[in-house]
């Protein structure tokens, strides 16, 4: 065992073991800055899967999951840049058991000139599922006044309080016996957005102040079960704002969207450009060695391939058969070889008729014994830098058939977050944060590896070496 160890630390590679070959990579500035790029990927997909559920697609494609969440909100940190505009998501599971009532008490300061919007309870214990409840919420304002809505019959899942037709007839009554006031349904997206307004000047402007909003659930016949009443239910008010970086139109929350992308990004880009290098290597060492009619034909595939529009007959493939990514980026494998090989050909050719590689053929040795102690030690370096260098490209690629909406996989990527951006004017319609993170970590992905390439290019290459 301590022999082999020994072998592996102390084989060469351009006459540089591997700690030597390390030692020369992370002297360099490049080699620095890509290892500390690449540490953030690693950490970030690593953190990505600890957090992520197992079925985050199967959650991302369902609407109804999303329901709680506000549409089209920029994350909540916005507030510390433009001041008190929009008000954050509250979430409460903070239910008091009084007689035979659950009862849920928030304090809110209404300093926002965008106040919550919608308020939502979900019913979580098995046992308030199978009991009939009714919801009242009483809300107490900063001008003395208060409001009572309900009563609302709860389902055994997440119920809209907000835009419930009798909440709707409170709220408008309202309106109308303290200011003489007819509320439009185009003046807000839910009845329950307008409790915190008021008439000023015969229009409608935030009420600010403090808020108090108490929820009581009371069964509409028989008594409560004998259960813990902190998280039997939630109480959602839905904000302006939410998380760290959004959610799109859908509510999706984009900061779990961008987290996902970290992982799939890197799994697709490393395997997909190690299954094309392996390709690759295989055929352009087996052409330069082999020569004769097996280098012939080989080499005049690699030409046609060449050739080819590979990104196009990808796009092709992926509206005609209806690929998903992996399926779509190994067909871009099988026909994208051809540049590698070419160049491996060449490489093994140049070292196949070197004067050592005849000495040693001389010498009797095997054709397996050259290739393993002659041919690979020198491709090596340039293995290793064309799929680092190679995996930029499988990582835009995927990018690029994504924002097409093609190749799309279960899991959100950051392709497919710009496409839905731009299907829906994001960009147009101010929302930044669902179109500038993607990008810019797509471009970071990119970065990286450019950076690890251009790192390796002087030790790979003796002639560039200070």
């Amino acid at each position: 065992m301590t022999s082999e160890r020994s072998k592996i630390t102390n084989a060469r590679i351009l006459g540089m073991t591997l700690g030597e070959f390390s030692k020369l990579y992370i002297k360099s500035t490049l080699g620095k800055v890509s290892l500390a790029f690449f540490t953030i990927l690693i950490v970030m997909s690593i953190y990505a899967l600890i957090v992520i559920p197992p079925n985050f697609g199967f959650m991302w494609n369902t609407p109804s999951y999303w329901t709680l969440y506000p549409k089209n909100a920029p994350p909540a940190w916005i507030n510390y840049i433009v001041g008190n505009i929009y008000a954050p998501q509250i979430t409460s599971s903070n239910f008091i058991k009084e007689g035979n009532q659950l009862v849920l008490t928030l304090t809110l300061s209404g300093v926002y000139s965008r106040p919550w919007q919608d308020l939502f309870i979900e019913v979580n214990s098995p046992a308030l599922k199978s009991l009939g409840l009714v919801a009242y919420v009483y809300v107490y304002r900063p001008d003395g006044s208060s409001l009572t809505l309900g009563p609302v019959q709860l389902s055994s899942g997440v119920n809209d309080i907000g835009s419930n037709p009798n909440v709707a007839n409170q709220v408008t009554l309202f309106f109308l016996s303290k200011y003489g006031y007819q509320l439009s349904a185009l003046e807000s997206s839910t009845p329950f957005l307008n409790v915190f307004y008021q008439v000023s000047s015969g229009n409608l402007v935030p009420l600010k102040g403090t808020y108090t909003i108490k929820v009581v659930l009371t069964p509409t016949s028989g008594q409560l079960p004998n259960i813990k009443p902190e998280g039997s239910a939630t109480v959602v008010i839905q904000g302006q704002s939410y998380g760290i970086m959004g959610t799109d139109t859908q509510g999706h929350d984009l900061w779990l969207g961008l987290l996902a992308g970290f992982p799939l990004g890197l799994e697709v880009g490393v395997v997909i450009t190690l299954i094309g290098t392996v390709i690759s290597v295989s055929i352009g060492l087996i052409a330069g060695f082999l020569g004769g009619i097996v280098d012939e034909i080989l080499t005049r595939i690699m030409d046609f391939l060449i050739l080819l529009p590979t990104f196009v007959i990808l796009v092709v493939l992926s509206v005609l058969l209806r690929l998903n990514v992996w399926q779509a980026l190994l067909f871009g494998t099988v026909l994208g070889w051809g540049g590698g090989a070419r160049i491996i050909r060449a490489m093994t050719l140049q070292i196949k008729n070197s004067a050592y590689a005849d000495l040693a053929k001389a010498a009797g040795a095997s054709n397996s014994w050259i290739i393993r102690n002659h041919i690979l030690p020198q491709l090596i370096p340039f293995i290793v830098y064309s799929f680092v260098a190679g995996i930029p490209g499988t990582i835009l690629s995927m990018s690029s058939l994504n924002f097409l909406n093609l190749a799309t996989s279960l899991w959100p990527t950051w392709g497919l977050m710009l496409y839905y951006a731009e299907e829906f004017g994001a960009l147009e319609s101010g929302m930044w944060w669902w179109v500038v993170p993607p990008g810019l970590l797509i471009a970071f992905v990119a970065i990286t590896f450019i950076i690890t390439a251009l790192a390796m290019e002087p030790i790979v290459n003796p002639r560039l070496r200070r």
